[in-house]
């Protein structure tokens, strides 16, 4: 075995191999549950990191049964709670909503000048 590695050792430094040949790592989803990048329609209700309260429309980026993700014009702090109704669509045109408590679990500022806001699901009902 040694002789086998040694001999692809010595080959691969001596052939060059086109980077499309070369075997690619997989991409590990890390996520648990999977997401729905639709754009749904959300009104959002906190703290932001002045401690001033909030309230703003805004459109989820994705969501998912334990998390979801939104743009903010304000900061969050690293778990605050929040709440959020959410409207879900159905095919029909049937219109659903969800009313989700969370905790932030991550706060990112964009080049836009709004912030990337990663919430963590804690419970949510359907109304």
């Amino acid at each position: 075995m040694h002789f086998e590695q040694r001999a692809t050792y010595i080959l691969e430094r001596h052939l060059s191999v086109e980077e499309s040949l070369k075997p690619k790592p997989a991409v590990v989803e890390r996520r648990a549950q999977p997401r729905a990048n639709d754009a749904l329609p959300a009104r959002v209700w906190g703290v932001d990191v002045d401690d001033r309260p909030f309230g703003f429309d805004c459109l989820l980026d994705n969501m998912s049964a334990s998390g979801l993700y939104l743009r903010l014009p304000r900061r969050l702090k690293f778990c605050s709670p929040v709440s959020l109704v959410v409207r879900l669509f159905k095919g029909s045109g049937e219109n659903r909503a969800a009313a989700i408590k969370g905790t932030v679990i991550r706060d990112k500022a964009e080049s836009d000048g709004h912030t990337g806001v990663a919430i963590r699901i804690v419970e949510h009902q359907f109304i």
